[in-house]
């Protein structure tokens, strides 16, 4: 058996078999698999719009106007906009505490204003849905520190500090 491979008629003969086999692999399985799989994504995408829909339809309607308000001229406050994330979020009214400063002017006509936001018991689910929430609505919006202090006795709960800068 060990001849068969050492004589060259073998390879003659293999490879071109092998390269014969390639064609009727795809005809076989490889076209019907690329049809399964645009079926798949088709269903896939009809699927994501029926969501998107979904999300702005019923969940959070207010998603689209975002952008009007921002071309209105409507100045950025602190109040309502962590009032509005914490409704979403389902952070009670009573479980944080804001404070902001005064708007200040920065270098090159640019102003800027910070806020300070402890919240008293929050588990970590809530908390990154707050942060990620806050980043995606405002993009002029930072997050300059945050102090995580686990509530002891507590299997997820935390005490959160947070400091935000919003630059106009």
């Amino acid at each position: 058996m060990k001849e068969i491979y050492k004589k060259p008629i073998f390879y003659y003969v293999l490879i071109p078999a092998l390269i014969s086999l390639w064609p009727i692999w795809l005809l076989v399985f490889g076209v019907p698999g690329v049809k399964d799989n645009l079926e798949k994504s088709v269903n896939d995408y009809v699927e994501a719009q029926k969501l998107i829909s979904q999300i702005l339809g019923e969940l959070d309607p207010q998603r689209l106007d975002y952008a009007k308000n921002k071309k209105t001229g409507e100045a950025f406050d602190f109040i309502t906009a962590i009032d509005q994330v914490t409704k979403l979020v389902r952070i009670t009214p009573t479980g944080y505490r804001l404070s902001t400063s005064p708007i200040r002017k920065i270098k090159g006509g640019q102003t800027n204003q910070d806020a300070s936001m402890t919240i008293e018991k929050i588990n970590i689910e809530k908390f990154t849905k707050f942060l990620s929430v806050m980043h995606m609505r405002w993009s002029n919006l930072q997050c300059s520190n945050v102090t995580l202090s686990k509530i002891k006795g507590e299997k997820d709960a935390w005490k959160a500090d947070v400091r935000f800068i919003y630059y106009q």
